[in-house]
C-alpha cells in the first residue's frame, strides 16, 4: 500500500483496541467455563502428578502403564478423602436446625447484652445472617457436586495430558524450529507451578492436621471436618484460611462458649500466620513473582471467571498468565505490574535509574 494511504494509529488508539480484545477473550472464558475449566483442572492436576508418573517410570514400568498406575493412586488418594467428607458434611448439614436456633438464641442474648451494657439498641437480622452462611454452603456443596459430575472427564483429559508429559519438550523445541513462538518461558514456568502445587499441597496437609487437633482437643464436634475445610480452602490465597475459621468459630459459639468460639478463632489465626507467613514463603523463595496484593485481587477475578475452582487455581492461573503478557508489547507493562518489586532491584543491578 502506498505511504500516503496508511493511516498512522497512536498509542492510545492501539492499546484502545488491545483492550477490547482482552474484553471479548474474558467474556468467552466465562461463556465457555464449563468446557475449560475441567481442562484446565485436568491440567493442573496432572502437573501435581508428574513426580508419581516419572517415579514410575524410574523403576522400570513402561509408560502406558506407568500413566494408568498414577492415576489409580490418585484416586486412590482422593477418594476415600471427598467420601468422608461428604458424608460428615451432610451429618453437618441435617444437625443445621439445631445450630440455627442456638445462634439466633446467642444473638438475641448478645443484643440484650449491648442494650442493657451500653445503652444502645442493636437491631441485628439474625435469620439473614444465618440463610446467608446457609446459602453459602449449599453453593459450596452444589460445587462439590459439579466437580464430581465433571470428575470422570477430568480423569480422561489427565490420562492424555499424562501420555503426552514426556514429549511435551521436545515438541515445544519442534515448534520453535517451525518459526514458531518461543515457548521455552512457558517450560520453566510448569515447574514453578509444579513447585507451587506441591509445597501448598504440604502446607495445606500440615494446616488441616492442626486445625483438626484444635477443634478436637477443644471438644468441638465434626473435628475431622474442620481439618478437611482448613486443608481445601488453604488453597485459595489469602482469604481461604479466613474463610476456613468461620465456621468451627460459629460452632464452637453455638455449641460451647464465647471463649471456646475465639480460642478456635486465634488457634486458626496462629497456625495459619506460622505456615502462611513463615514456613510456606521460605518453602517457595521468592513467591514465584507475583505481589501480595495482586494474589488476592486475582483470587477475586479467577472466582468471578471461573468459581470455586478459579479460587483454588488462581495463583497458578495468575503466573501463566504473567509469563503471556510478558512477551505482549502491549501488554508487557501489565506482567511488569503483577510482579514484585525485584524488577526494579535488577535495573539498579543493571544501571538503570528507577523512580521511587
Amino acid at each position: 500500500m502506498p505511504a500516503e494511504f496508511k493511516t498512522p494509529v497512536n498509542r492510545g488508539t492501539k492499546f484502545l483496541l488491545a483492550l477490547g480484545c482482552i474484553v471479548v477473550v474474558v467474556g468467552g472464558l466465562k461463556l465457555a467455563a464449563d468446557l475449560l475449566v475441567p481442562i484446565v483442572l485436568a491440567f493442573f492436576l496432572s502437573v501435581i502428578s508428574l513426580p508419581i508418573l516419572r517415579w514410575l517410570r524410574s523403576i522400570g514400568i513402561p509408560r502406558f502403564p506407568a500413566v494408568f498406575l498414577t492415576v489409580i493412586i490418585g484416586l486412590g488418594i482422593l477418594s476415600p478423602v471427598v467420601f468422608i467428607g461428604l458424608n460428615m458434611l451432610t451429618e453437618f448439614q441435617n444437625n443445621f436446625d439445631i445450630y440455627n436456633e442456638g445462634l439466633t438464641k446467642k444473638v438475641g442474648e448478645f443484643q440484650k447484652w449491648v442494650e442493657e451494657t451500653l445503652d444502645y439498641e442493636m437491631t441485628i437480622d439474625a435469620q439473614n445472617v444465618i440463610s446467608t452462611i446457609q446459602s453459602s454452603v449449599f453453593n459450596f456443596i452444589g460445587g462439590a457436586a459439579g466437580f464430581l459430575k465433571d470428575f470422570t472427564f477430568v480423569v480422561i483429559l489427565m490420562i492424555f495430558f499424562l501420555s503426552e508429559a514426556g514429549g511435551f519438550s521436545r515438541k515445544l523445541i519442534a515448534i520453535r524450529r517451525a518459526n514458531g513462538p518461543d515457548l521455552a518461558a512457558f517450560t520453566a514456568t510448569a515447574k514453578d507451578v509444579q513447585k507451587y502445587l506441591g509445597i501448598k499441597t504440604l502446607i495445606s496437609f500440615i494446616t488441616g492436621i492442626l486445625a483438626a487437633a484444635v477443634t478436637g482437643w477443644l471438644g468441638l464436634e465434626f473435628a475431622l471436618l474442620w481439618g478437611m475445610v482448613a486443608f481445601i480452602f488453604n488453597y485459595i490465597p489469602a482469604i481461604g484460611s479466613i474463610i476456613a475459621s468461620i465456621p468451627p468459630t460459629l460452632l464452637a459459639l453455638v455449641d460451647k462458649s464465647p471463649g471456646t468460639a475465639l480460642t478456635v478463632l486465634i488457634g486458626f489465626l496462629i497456625i495459619n500466620m506460622i505456615l502462611g507467613n513463615f514456613v510456606e514463603p521460605m518453602l517457595l523463595g521468592k513467591r514465584f513473582g507475583i505481589s501480595t496484593a495482586v494474589i488476592v485481587l486475582s483470587v477475586v477475578f479467577w472466582g468471578w471467571l471461573w468459581g470455586i475452582t478459579g479460587m483454588f487455581l488462581a495463583v497458578p492461573l495468575t503466573m501463566l498468565l504473567k509469563v503471556t503478557l510478558n512477551d505482549s508489547d502491549e501488554f508487557k507493562w501489565f506482567a511488569v505490574f503483577l510482579g514484585t518489586h525485584d524488577s526494579d532491584q535488577e535495573d539498579q543491578s543493571n544501571g538503570v535509574d528507577t523512580v521511587t
